[in-house]
């Protein structure tokens, strides 16, 4: 891994802080919640709003469930794309781009829905264009969050976030009912409009620090890296894997609340809008209780419990016709939901450094989100071709089951990791031979171990291997000498110079204990990494074709 500067020591990991009102002392902080919040309360909007109008085309449950894969789809499509730019270009640029957008499509819902020329089409293909813009931000949005506050603060940051979303998932839908009850659906899209320009008239005073330093990461590299540092990084998979089957498993009720609503329990648009944004009520009340939870139990028996109670939500709603009763158990749903997705997403934040921040959350919402997606497709046909009272039961069957498989998978591992920057590598060379884009740059390190030591520090070799493909080496390679025992060669792959660049700013505190354990296996001081570009020869092919030329 090359030879370590003088200034390589750790500090202990920050405690978190018991207060989850803490990060409100942060004047920008603030403003960046209120700001995300009244973005996902016109979406939460206008999904309502969309919901009723597609109710009254349709029937069809499948119908009326696809609503929620139009939104989720782009999610999941356009996830990894949206977290690469996250972390290549400035994420306000993109947050304001997305509100602009939504704004004009909001518009577009407006202008359709006062002339009563929605048909089913329409309403579903303009969900999906709000569903790109919100996808397109969403890593964004996350991504900033460690950024504003202290670590102390994150996971009251992250649980503030999650209220805020689940608040939005209260309020939006309660409020579009009452509008679609005292004036019609398009006033909702009017008030969206409204709400989207305020929110672009807050992000002004909302002024990030400009990027300095290398040249911004090609697009294709930089979701190549992306895919390869989940691939390679153990926390994030298990956080990944935590919330995925509660995903699949949720969308029963997220995708078939408005049928159960309309059919089961004969809502108005009013008593359909409250019972919509009974989970986001209970996520409030959630929002109150979560530091006593945190203190009495860990991140792993919040999962575990939050995903029992949902399946026991399930079954009562598939089964009760009294709207007082699937209020209550909706409200209870949003504390579990709320106590769920805020520690996963915390954890999220924990593991991951803040180079591949923006990449890391986008893979984290597109397992999210395609789980959704699926989720909606599996549940919408069970409804259609059994019942709604079948699927939601299944449902809570899958969750009470996911709830048990993932218990081995342990959050609790990783809540101390620091992932701080630590300088491992020393700065790569000034040169002028090689230019940013050269490549690719091939990367040596010749090792003298006892021979006797030889199976310690070939295991020792294996997480460097891994922490260097997290990094974005192309590849990676450990060599033998036959005729001199104890004589080996390190070698890995960067696709550019300016790629080797950003090494040094890669390794994190939590990647030193590799270090020492490989230096302690070698017996000796880590050697000096030598820097090669790789010179493309021309194949027999091309001499051939270039002779057939002339």
């Amino acid at each position: 891994m090359g030879s370590p500067t003088p200034n390589d020591s750790t500090g202990p990991a920050v405690a978190a802080s018991d207060s989850t009102w803490s990060p409100l002392k942060n004047r920008l902080f603030t403003v960046v919640l209120l700001a995300s919040l009244f973005s996902q309360l016109a979406v939460f909007m206008n999904g309502l709003a969309g919901a009723w109008i597609l109710t009254d085309i349709t029937d069809s449950p499948a119908v009326v469930a696809s609503l929620q894969i139009a939104l989720a789809l782009p999610a999941f499509l356009l996830a990894l794309l949206a977290g690469a730019l996250a972390d290549i270009f400035s994420r306000k640029r993109i947050i304001v781009f997305a509100q602009a957008g939504s704004m004009l499509v909001a518009g577009a819902f407006a202008l359709l829905s006062a002339s009563d020329s929605h048909s089913a089409v329409t309403v579903l293909g303009l969900t999906a264009a709000l569903g790109v813009l919100t996808a397109l931000a969403a890593p964004a949005w996350i991504a900033i969050i460690p950024g504003l506050v202290p670590r102390s603060d994150l996971a009251g940051a992250m649980t503030l976030s999650s209220a805020g979303i689940s608040a939005a998932m209260a309020v939006g839908p309660a409020v579009a009912g009452f509008v679609i009850a005292a004036a019609g659906p398009t006033w909702v899209f009017i008030l969206n409009v409204t709400v989207f320009a305020a929110v672009l008239l807050t992000l002004r005073v909302w002024k990030p620090e400009p990027r300095t330093g290398l040249p911004a990461e090609h697009l294709a590299s930089a979701v190549r890296i992306g895919l390869q540092y989940v691939r390679y990084d153990t926390p994030l998979k298990v956080v990944i894997a935590k919330v995925m089957p509660f995903a699949l498993a949720s969308t029963a009720l997220l995708a078939l609340l408005p049928a159960v609503a309309r059919f089961q329990l004969d809502a108005g648009p009013a008593l359909f809008g409250l019972l919509s944004g009974a989970g986001g009520i209970g996520a409030v009340v959630g929002l109150l209780a979560m530091p006593s939870i945190r203190r009495r139990i860990g991140p792993d028996a919040i999962v575990f419990w939050s995903m029992l109670v949902e399946a026991a939500v399930f079954i009562v709603v598939a089964t009760t016709t009294s709207l007082a009763v699937a209020f209550a158990v909706l409200v209870v749903a949003g504390v579990a939901t709320l106590a769920m997705i805020s520690t996963v997403m915390t954890a999220l934040q924990v593991v991951l450094p803040s180079w591949i921040r923006g990449r890391g959350v986008a893979v984290y919402l597109l397992a999210m989100q395609g789980s959704f997606a699926v989720g909606a497709l599996i549940w919408g046909a069970v409804a259609e071709q059994t019942s709604l009272r079948t699927a939601l039961i299944a449902g809570g069957i899958a969750m009470a089951v996911s709830a048990v498989l993932v218990t081995p998978l342990r959050l609790s591992r990783y809540m101390d990791i620091d992932t701080e920057v630590a300088q491992l590598l020393n700065d790569p060379p000034t040169v002028t031979s090689v230019h940013d884009h050269d490549g690719p740059i091939l990367l040596t390190a010749r090792w003298q171990i006892d021979p006797d030591h030889r199976d310690e520090f070939v295991a020792a070799m294996a997480p460097v291997q891994r922490a260097l493909r997290r990094q974005g080496a192309l590849s990676f390679n450990l060599v033998e000498d036959v005729e001199r025992p104890g004589h080996m060669l390190e070698s890995f792959t960067m696709a550019t110079w300016s790629e080797f660049q950003r090494l040094p700013e890669r390794f994190t505190v939590a990647e030193k204990d590799i270090q020492d354990t490989l230096r302690a296996a070698a017996g000796s001081a880590l050697p000096l990494l030598r820097a090669h570009r790789v010179i493309r020869l021309r194949s027999h092919r091309d001499d051939d074709s270039g002779a057939d030329s002339r």
